[in-house]
């Protein structure tokens, strides 16, 4: 009797049709995701889903058809800003929420999660900003955070309110010696990068002088004042009456050797604090660099300087 039911029931249970697997449902987005989906999103309207019903009716009523919207033109800039590729990086869970990094000037900049408290149907989210650059933090002026208050309203994280706060460290000896630091290395590579285009204009000025001259002149004065007649309809390149007068942007120049053949062109920073580099050149009008600061070491064992050298040492480039 046993065998009996135990076979009515196996033969039932074969006998019923198998019940179709449905994937479980995929996790509602949290306020965090809801956040990177708004600014950075690639969808259509990705902003205009997590405002507020009543934000976006408010908008409507201000759009004109003939031009984009405010909303339209912040989706734009976050889709800018994605295709990037791999240089943008977004981070769902963790401290930090995004990190976008510029290898040509190895820079990087990070936006940490301060806070992201949820309660209930809130969820309040704070966000602080750094840069580095080659590895080191970079001080700021002052120290930014925004704070995010995302509401649930229909099943959907919406953006609800937002605030900004700075404040400065002003008592604190390692932040002002951090960014006192900063700013003058930022003066430092605004200065190199002055001399080595004022060491052009001077090459220039030497090759357009040696034209109508039987040689070559040591005195900047002289090649500024032929350097001012144009010819042609296109202009020579400039020295104004600083660098005429051998001081320019923390740095001096000198012109030696001048024969009809030869001539020296070399700048040092003026202090110490000025620059990092000495430039130099000739009548090869091949420039030329020193990283002691030294004008005598440029003109004897002076590097070659080259594109790569602009960007790294000054961060900016050379046309």
């Amino acid at each position: 009797m046993r065998r009996i039911i135990l076979w009515a029931l196996l033969t039932t249970a074969t006998m019923m049709p198998a019940q179709p697997q449905t994937a479980p449902p995929p996790p509602p987005q949290s306020a965090r995701q809801a956040l990177l989906e708004m600014f950075l999103g690639q969808g259509p309207d990705h902003l205009k889903k997590h405002l507020p019903e009543v934000t976006k009716k408010a908008f409507a009523k201000i759009e004109s058809g003939s031009t984009p919207s405010f909303l339209t033109e912040v989706e734009a800039i976050g889709k800018e800003a994605t295709a990037g590729g791999g240089n943008l990086q977004t981070m769902e869970t963790g401290p930090v929420l995004l990190v976008t990094e510029q290898p040509q000037n190895r820079e990087k900049f990070e936006i940490t999660v301060e806070r992201d408290d949820l309660v209930g149907d809130e969820d309040q989210i704070d966000l602080s900003f750094q840069m580095s650059r080659n590895g080191k933090p970079e001080a700021l002026p002052f120290l930014p955070r925004l704070t995010f208050m995302m509401q649930m309203e229909s099943g959907i994280w919406r953006l609800n309110e937002t605030s900004f706060s700075a404040r400065m460290r002003l008592a604190d000896p390692d932040f002002l010696k951090a960014l006192v630091g900063q700013i003058e290395e930022k003066q430092q590579r605004t200065n190199e990068f002055t001399a080595n285009f004022s060491i052009r204009a001077i090459v220039a000025a030497e090759t357009a002088y040696h034209s109508k001259h039987p040689g070559y002149t040591c005195s900047l004065s002289e090649l500024a004042a032929a350097n001012s007649e144009t010819t042609g309809e296109r202009p020579r390149t400039p020295i104004d009456p600083d660098l005429a007068k051998g001081a320019k942007q923390g740095y001096v120049f000198a012109l030696t050797g001048c024969d009809a053949l030869h001539y020296r062109i070399a700048a040092e920073p003026a202090t110490p604090s000025a620059g990092r580099r000495a430039y130099c050149a000739d009548e090869s009008g091949v420039l030329k660099f020193s990283n002691n600061s030294k004008a005598s070491t440029c003109l004897s064992n002076g590097q070659t300087f080259s594109q790569d050298a602009a960007d790294v040492s000054t961060g900016f480039s050379i046309d």
